[in-house]
């Protein structure tokens, strides 16, 4: 079936977290870009939301995960970690789903491969998890969600220094929970470390399919000589905002020209 035939209920349904009492412009507009292009879009959260976009549905996070599960990582504060937990869990208990970063935007529907992968390099090196679906019943999703719930944790993909340097830590009672581990950790380094160690990485997409921006570049968005074609390819279906980069931007001030302000107004 091509995606030129597609109804609604065949595209894979759009599947988010966000924890908060508000989405910020970003997230908001990215959420409308899948319901635009014809996706269902399932937004989990643990309370009520003030300005949820029409058509977006709110369902309880603790179907996935329970509240209490809810961790931050320790020197910025953020839940981008426990987001990587939930994703994980929430792709073995969804049909025909896609979990997405709320700072995802929306160029094209999205389909799944028939082999039930879909993720893509950010890099030349390293596959992402913005975007993200995987077999319920594969190894690479299995091993993730295990790793995810060890309460002392030593990335196999780590230096023998490194590892030598955790064990010492633990012994002086410096436990290397999630919580406290470098960022990225259990997301796009563990994606991409068992994408190459379980063989799948020939399922991956190319950078421009979901990674056309990547978080170095994302000062283009803000260019008002450049357009969505100059930044993507004909193969590009979506495009990552990288909200950890552009949060300290005051969006009120960006010319009205520029991509990221064409996004915000939905208008690409």
């Amino acid at each position: 079936m091509t995606i030129q035939n597609m109804t609604r209920q065949d595209l894979p349904s759009i599947n988010a977290l966000w924890i908060g009492e508000k989405l910020n412009a970003i997230s908001t507009a990215c959420l409308i870009s899948f319901i635009k292009h014809g996706h269902q879009v399932n937004l989990y959260t643990y309370g009520e939301i003030s300005n949820l976009p029409t058509g977006v549905h709110v369902l309880d996070g603790s179907t996935i995960l329970d509240k209490s599960k809810i961790i931050k990582h320790q020197k910025s504060g953020s839940f981008a970690l426990f987001s990587d937990i939930f994703r994980y869990a929430l792709l073995s208990k969804i049909k025909n789903g896609i979990y997405v970063d709320c700072d995802v935007y929306c160029l094209k529907p999205l389909t799944i491969p028939e082999h039930g992968y879909l993720l893509g390099y950010e890099n030349d090196s390293h596959i992402n998890g913005a975007v993200l679906a995987l077999p319920a019943d594969s190894s690479m999703l299995n091993t993730l969600i295990n790793l995810s719930n060890q309460p002392y944790f030593t990335p196999e993909w780590y230096s023998s220094y490194d590892k030598m340097r955790l064990r010492i830590k633990r012994l002086f009672g410096y436990a290397n929970t999630l919580s406290t581990m470098g960022w990225g950790v259990i997301g796009p380094s563990a994606i991409t470390h068992y994408a190459k160690k379980l063989n799948i990485t020939n399922l991956v997409q190319p950078v421009d399919v979901l990674y056309p921006v990547q978080h170095h570049e994302v000062n283009k968005l803000l260019d008002p000589s450049l357009s969505i074609h100059d930044v993507t390819t004909l193969r590009s279906v979506c495009a990552h905002l990288y909200n950890e980069t552009l949060k300290n931007i005051d969006l009120k001030q960006i010319n009205p020209n520029c991509i990221l302000a064409k996004m915000l107004y939905n208008e690409i």
